[in-house]
C-alpha cells in the first residue's frame, strides 16, 4: 500500500487545488522534525493530524515574489503517527540504519550547456528507485536548481517550455515534481550547494528547504553548522555553498575554520557540498587537481575531531576516497541528475591528495544514488555502501569500517 502511495505522489495524482507538492518531513538542529507542504495560497494551509490530534500549519512569511507559499509545522518529539490530507508522513527513525544519499539533481540549462530535460533527464527515475529502497533518511548534498537560463530556440526539442530562474515553477520542475515520491518516502536532511548561493537560487533554498526560520529578503552566505542527532547517529550540516575554489580568501578561511572548530562530534558524518579531499578529474586542457583547497586549510587549522565520514557533491559523479585512520572517508555523490563529469579513471589510486596517500578509491561516471546500510550496532558501527543506477541495479558494493573502505563491483 505504501509503495502504491509513493507512486501516486510521484505522478502528482494526489495533489489537489490546495497542495502543490506532497507533504515532506525535514530535520533541523538537534533532529527537530518539521513538516512542510507547498500550496496555492497562504489561506490553503492544511492541518496535520499527529497521534490523532490536529496540528496547525502556517505559511512561512513573507512569501517571495514568484513563489508559491510553503506551510510548515513542528512535529512533537516522539510522535508515533502523522498525516497531512490523508498522506501518511514518514517520521524520523530513532537510529537510522538505511540511508539514501543524492546530490546535484537538477537539469542543466545554462549558456551552451543544455541537457535533454524533456526526454532523457534521469533524476525522476533515480528518485523513484531510491524511494523503492525504503530509506529511513534521505540526505541531499546540494545543488537543486540548474535551469538558470531560458531554453535556446535551437534546443527547444530538449528543453522547450522549461521554466528558468529562482521561482516556484523552476523549483517545481527541477526538484519538487521529480522528487515527489522520494520526498514522501522518508525524512530529509537538506544541504545547500553553490547553485543556491547568494548570487543564484538562494531565495528558493532558504524559503523552501532551509530548516531554520525564514528571514525574508536577506541572504546569509555562511550560516553556522548544525547537528542532527537521531539516537546514536549524528549528522552535521556544514554550509560550504560560498566556498571560493580559485583562491583562498583569508576572511572565508577564518570563518570556515571557526565553524569547524566549534563542532562537537562523535563518530559523526559531516555533510557539505564541496568535497574536502577529492580530486577534480582531468580534462583535455587541465590535469587532475585537488578540489577545494580552502576547506582543506580550514580543516587543518581547526583539527576537528569525531568525524568518520564526509558526504559531498559538486563534482558530478560518484567518488569514494579512503585515506585510512588519519582522515575521514570522503564520499562524493553528485551523480543523481545533472550532466555528468568525466571520471578520474584510476587517477586517484595510490596518489597523494593534500599530503595523504589514497588507500582505496572508486570513481563511477553513471547516474544513480548511494544507499548506506548499517551492518552492526554501537559507536564503532560498520556500514555497507551500495551504489545503484536508476533501475536500482547495484554498480558498486563497499564495506565501510570507521574511516576505511573496501569495494568491489556490484552484483
Amino acid at each position: 500500500m505504501r509503495n502504491t502511495l509513493l507512486l501516486l505522489l510521484g505522478a502528482g495524482i494526489l495533489t489537489n487545488g490546495q497542495t502543490l507538492s506532497p507533504a515532506w518531513v525535514e530535520l533541523g538542529e538537534g533532529g527537530r522534525a518539521i513538516v512542510r507542504v507547498v500550496v496555492n495560497g497562504p489561506a490553503d494551509c492544511p492541518n496535520a493530524e499527529v497521534d490523532g490530534a490536529s496540528l496547525a500549519m502556517a505559511p512561512r512569511q513573507p512569501v517571495p515574489d514568484g513563489f508559491r507559499p510553503v506551510c510548515e509545522g513542528a512535529l512533537p518529539a516522539g510522535a508515533r503517527s502523522a498525516r497531512v490530507k490523508g498522506q501518511v508522513l514518514a517520521l524520523p527513525h530513532p537510529d537510522p540504519s538505511r540511508i539514501v544519499v543524492i546530490g546535484d539533481t537538477g537539469c542543466r540549462i545554462k549558456g551552451t550547456e543544455i541537457q535533454d530535460c524533456n526526454h532523457d533527464w534521469p533524476f525522476e527515475r533515480v528518485a523513484k528507485a531510491a524511494a523503492s529502497a525504503q530509506p529511513q533518511l534521505v540526505v541531499h548534498v546540494g545543488d537543486y536548481l540548474y535551469r538558470e537560463d531560458p531554453c535556446p530556440p535551437k534546443d527547444r526539442n530538449q528543453c522547450g517550455g522549461s521554466p528558468y530562474g529562482d521561482n516556484w515553477d523552476t523549483w517545481n520542475a527541477d526538484f519538487f515534481k521529480p522528487a515527489a515520491g522520494l520526498l514522501a518516502a522518508a525524512p530529509w536532511a537538506f544541504s545547500r550547494g553553490n547553485h543556491e548561493d547568494c548570487k543564484r537560487a538562494w531565495r528558493g533554498w532558504f524559503y523552501y528547504l532551509d530548516p531554520r526560520p525564514w528571514r525574508g529578503g536577506a541572504c546569509n552566505a555562511t550560516p553556522p553548522p548544525y547537528s542532527i542527532q537521531l539516537g546514536m547517529f549524528q549528522l552535521i550540516e556544514f554550509d560550504s555553498s560560498a566556498a571560493i575554489q580559485s583562491s583562498v580568501d583569508p576572511g572565508q578561511l577564518r570563518t570556515y575554520a571557526a565553524e569547524l572548530a566549534s563542532l562537537h562530534a562523535e563518530n559523526a558524518w559531516l555533510v557539505d557540498h564541496h568535497p574536502f579531499w577529492a580530486l577534480k578529474p582531468a580534462t583535455a586542457t587541465s590535469p587532475a587537481i585537488a578540489e577545494t583547497d580552502i576547506l582543506r586549510q580550514a580543516w587543518d587549522r581547526a583539527s576537528p575531531q569525531g568525524i568518520a565520514m564526509v558526504l559531498s557533491g559538486h563534482t558530478h559523479l560518484f567518488e569514494l576516497l579512503s585515506y585510512g585512520p588519519e582522515r575521514p572517508l570522503q564520499i562524493v555523490a553528485g551523480d543523481a541528475g545533472t550532466k555528468l563529469d568525466k571520471a578520474a579513471q584510476g587517477q586517484t589510486s595510490g596518489v597523494q591528495i593534500y599530503g595523504l596517500m589514497v588507500q582505496e578509491s572508486e570513481d563511477q561516471e553513471q547516474f544513480g544514488y548511494t544507499l548506506l546500510n548499517k551492518s552492526a550496532s554501537g559507536p564503532g558501527s560498520n556500514w555497507t555502501l551500495s551504489l545503484r543506477n536508476p533501475k536500482a541495479k547495484e554498480m558498486l558494493h563497499c564495506d565501510i569500517q570507521g574511516r576505511r573502505a573496501q569495494c568491489k563491483s556490484g552484483s
